[in-house]
């Protein structure tokens, strides 16, 4: 384990960061009032949250990505990576914890966000160290977020910061814990052990039919039949819907010319250096002297930059904060390694230099045409089943049965069953046709009791249920399951002798027998060898292992062998502790990574207390439907 724990530890550090960002809501923001309005497809405890604002923290989350990958990131690919469901869990979190920092007045004073801005390294100049303003605004409109809504999220994110810093410790678990957990970690056991087998037992017996009968009067639960239900079933697979479904190629090109600026158009990029100034006259003085030949570089430094920080590699123009500044670093007819003229621009006076052009590049409608068919034909597909959906709750809610609002809708409710809830049909046949999680559903409704639309598994559809009869467990007749009595008869036998055998061996070790002495009555010879707390092989099974580590010096233990029908008789002979043998350096990762586990575990657990407080409820079919959309 020890050598787990440094691989462990670097995400531990990372994992405070990521559970303080998924709290924050970092990438997606914090709910405001006006975005509840309308139908609401989520909603945690009082708040309410509509289509429209999941959809636009959606699209903030697919374009963050898409900046991060060079623009590569569709919206396709976000909704196959499962983003959606995502962007539901970071608001139903944030949104308890928001609820809850309300609750106990819980606040943020502007000094905080202040100190919070100004040790934060990733708004420093790398020069000066200090907090850069124009860094911060090339962040926000990087991902589009203006100042204010960026102090908001800083006061959110700082908000429940707090409650995560007066949780976890953030270090290392107590000496204590640490040197006992090291001890155990560190503690090997020599042991020796025999395996008892079936031919060592003596001879097998025969079940009269006395026998047979006072088993299965002796242990009706085992040949009782399960609940078994009767239902009706009516599975909705996309694939149902996509017969009959064309679509034009006029229609094809105009869904490419919409989405082409977004999916098919890769714009030129350019990689540029530039600098602000307070006056003209310093930019005009720092542009001369990059005509004589001065590098960029050299210019940064001199004011307390570096080539990196002035530098924004593959940018389009409108990633260009400065309007001014991006229409003149995009100007027809520059050429790599152009000087352009001081601009005066939003901050001060710019001098720009283009290091790099991409020009550039373009999907044509023939290459993306079959991906823009097949999403098409998706999307569809989805409604016409989503229609379906909606139809047939519509008559069911005027009291109609599961049966009867199919056929209005043109489709057909099997039914199935009896079945129990394995999907086998009394006698043992397996009955197909029923989802896993369609028999679940059935199996926690009353009798009469239908379910809503619910998703399938894979996400191919829906399905609803409807229960029609249940019978209840009931006692399977003698004569029915005579050949499974003997079966199970015969087991029980073969293990009462197995546990004599065992329990004679025991006791003549007891009574000062070797068990390499009694082991030879068998002529068998005890096994020996050395074990730690995670050792197994094809006798000493996991349980096992628990027992050895938890008995005395010179105990027995027994148990069954991990593979085979055996049994297992081990003795402790000797027990070793040698923390000695564990460097230092390990042993101080080990306590870090004691300590995050328990912070983790603290975490987490007031994480899951808050949710229950503040209940959620997600429309999944109108979540769906959502990203079923174009």
């Amino acid at each position: 384990m020890l050598q787990q724990v440094r691989g462990a530890l670097k995400g531990a550090v990372a994992w405070f960061v990521i559970v303080l960002l998924i709290l924050a809501f970092a990438l997606f923001g914090v709910p405001e009032v006006a975005q509840f309005t309308g139908n609401s497809v989520v909603t945690v405890g009082g708040e309410r949250y509509s289509p429209q604002y999941v959809q636009n923290e959606f699209n903030r989350a697919v374009q963050i990505q898409a900046i991060e990958s060079g623009g590569a990131f569709t919206r396709d690919e976000a909704i196959q990576a499962g983003m959606p469901n995502e962007i539901v869990r970071s608001i139903t979190s944030t949104a308890a914890l928001n609820q809850f920092t309300d609750k106990i007045r819980l606040s943020v004073p502007r000094s905080m966000i202040r100190d919070y801005l100004n040790a934060n390294e990733n708004l420093q100049n790398p020069v000066t160290g200090k907090f850069d303003r124009s860094v911060l605004l090339q962040i926000l409109q990087r991902y589009n977020i203006s100042v204010e809504e960026f102090e908001r999220r800083v006061s959110g994110e700082l908000q429940r910061a707090q409650l995560i810093d007066s949780l976890a410790l953030q270090a290392g678990a107590p000496k204590t814990l640490t040197d006992f957990s090291l001890m155990r970690e560190s503690e090997r056991r020599q042991i020796s052990y025999l395996i008892v087998t079936e031919e060592m037992a003596g001879k097998a017996a025969e079940p009269t039919p006395d026998d047979l009968q006072e088993y299965y009067n002796a242990n009706p639960e085992a040949f009782t039949a399960p609940e078994y239900r009767t239902i009706e079933l009516l599975v909705l697979r996309n694939e149902d819907f996509r017969e009959g479904i064309e679509v034009s190629e006029e229609e094809l090109r105009r869904l490419y010319e919409n989405n082409r600026a977004r999916l098919y158009e890769k714009p030129e990029l350019r990689t540029i250096y530039q600098i602000t100034f307070d006056t003209e006259a310093e930019a005009q003085a720092a542009t001369a002297a990059l005509k004589q030949g001065k590098t960029f570089e050299a210019i940064a430094i001199e004011n307390g930059r570096t080539l990196a920080g002035v530098t924004y590699a593959d940018a389009r123009k409108n990633d260009i904060l400065d309007p001014g500044v991006g229409e003149a670093a995009f100007a027809e007819g520059l050429e790599e390694g152009a000087i352009i003229d001081p601009v005066e621009g939003l901050f001060g006076w710019t001098i720009v230099q283009i290091a790099g052009i991409t020009a550039p590049e373009l999907v044509t409608f023939e290459e993306a045409r079959e991906e823009i068919e097949s999403n098409y034909l998706a999307q569809d597909t989805r409604r016409a089943m989503l229609n379906v959906i909606d139809e047939i709750e519509e008559v069911r809610d005027t009291g109609a049965s599961l049966v009867a609002a199919a056929e209005a809708a043109g489709r057909e409710a099997k039914e199935f069953g009896p079945l129990d809830r394995f999907s086998f049909a009394p006698g043992g046949a397996i009955i197909d046709g029923v989802p896993g999680e369609a028999l679940t559903e059935a199996f926690a409704l009353e009798e009469d009791q239908q379910s809503e639309a619910l998703q399938l598994a894979d996400q191919a559809g829906y399905f609803f249920v409807s229960v029609k009869e249940i019978q209840s467990p009931a006692l399977i007749p003698f004569e029915d399951v005579r050949d499974d009595v003997d079966a199970a008869w015969r087991k029980d036998e073969r293990a009462q002798r197995l546990a004599e055998t065992v329990a004679d061996i025991r006791a003549q070790i007891s009574a000062g027998s070797a068990l390499a002495e009694t082991a030879s009555q068998f002529d068998r010879t005890p096994t020996t060898l050395v074990v730690d707390r995670r050792f197994e092989n094809e006798a000493i099974s996991a349980d096992l292992r628990e027992e050895i580590f938890s008995a005395a010096p010179n105990a027995l233990v027994t148990g069954e062998a991990a593979l085979g029908e055996a049994q297992i008789i081990a003795e402790i002979e000797t027990i070793a502790v040698s923390t000695a043998a564990i460097p230092p350096e390990q042993a101080s990762f080990y306590g870090q990574y004691l300590g995050y586990q328990l912070d983790q575990e603290l975490i987490e657990a007031f994480l899951a207390s808050v949710q229950e407080d503040y209940p959620i409820k997600i429309d999944q079919a109108q979540l769906d439907a959502l990203f079923a959309e174009g």
